[in-house]
């Protein structure tokens, strides 16, 4: 007698719920919004700054004591070999990388804070001051800017003092414009018309309003800017008007290395060059993040 027997109930299957973003992935778009070389550039200028930080810490020998032991090659007791003067290469290296990072920073630092004064003045107030400030600003942009800063140093003599002075000077302009021309497009708007009806005054319309919505782009160029002052400090101390040895300084050591090529000395300037070049990248690949984390066009697009 054949028996039927009932296939067993089988519960469905319940949908599985999907994985949430690792803490990683949630920091890599928040953060970078999933640009890898934003994220390399930054963990490049990250390394290069705490280097640069604790510098006094890592250096070997005294970046400034002359010794009888000339353009020795990398050893374990020199670890980018020796100069002419017999001079540790990898402690000037690591010196010139911190005074470098110091005179860009306070350079960029200070032209941020007088150009975007000036900006958000002209760009609000307009009129004759205006006109006066944007023609200084046209004057001083037709001209090379290595060139006006080659003129001012010669002028103001050689020296650490005159390289920060003459990074504010020439990088003025650029954020004089770059803020007229926010202020210019944002002081029409509703929320400043609200603002004037309620009472608030120029100054607060000024720097409560205004000033806070034109970040985004002074941090954009702010990063680029400071990749263009670090090669600008070293090109002027390259060409001799910047600073002057026996200073440490980047450009000073690419410069004084190159004359000792033909003898095999190539550590003297390949170690300093290179990290200069990786400091600009860095920099540069930054601020490329920035913009098109902060550009709204970029974003759009």
């Amino acid at each position: 007698m054949n028996m039927r027997v009932d296939p067993m109930p089988t519960t469905p299957a319940l949908p599985r719920r999907p994985a949430g973003p690792t803490p990683w992935r949630r920091f890599y778009y928040g953060i970078f919004g999933g640009d890898a070389l934003g994220l390399a550039g930054t963990a490049m200028l990250a390394a290069l700054l705490a280097i640069a930080i604790v510098g006094p810490w890592l250096v070997t020998h005294d970046p400034l004591l002359t010794t009888p032991q000339t353009l020795l090659p990398p050893t374990a007791e020199h670890w980018l070999g020796t100069d002419h003067f017999g001079r540790d290469v990898f402690s000037r290296t690591i010196t010139s990388l911190r005074i470098d990072f110091i005179v860009a920073g306070l350079g960029v630092s200070g032209a941020i804070l007088i150009g975007s004064l000036l900006g958000l003045v002209c760009g609000y107030v307009g009129g004759w001051f205006d006109d006066l400030v944007m023609r200084g600003v046209d004057i001083v942009q037709s001209f090379p800017l290595l060139l006006i800063a080659m003129v001012l140093i010669l002028v103001m003599g050689p020296g650490l003092e005159s390289i920060v002075i003459v990074t504010v000077l020439i990088n003025i302009p650029i954020y004089a414009r770059v803020i007229r021309g926010e202020t210019l497009s944002r002081k029409t708007l509703e929320y400043i018309d609200a603002a004037r009806c309620s009472g608030a005054s120029e100054m607060s319309i000024l720097f409560r309003h205004l000033m806070p919505n034109t970040l985004s782009p002074i941090i954009v160029h702010g990063s680029l800017n400071l990749a263009a002052a670090v090669g600008n400090v070293a090109a002027l101390s390259f060409l001799g008007v910047g600073i002057r040895p026996p200073t440490p300084d980047l450009g000073v050591m690419v410069a004084e290395g190159t004359n000792y090529l033909v003898q095999g000395a190539w550590w003297m300037s390949i170690g300093p060059g290179l990290v200069l070049a990786l400091t600009i990248f860095s920099l540069n690949l930054l601020g490329d993040c920035l913009e098109g984390r902060l550009d709204p066009r970029r974003t759009e697009a």
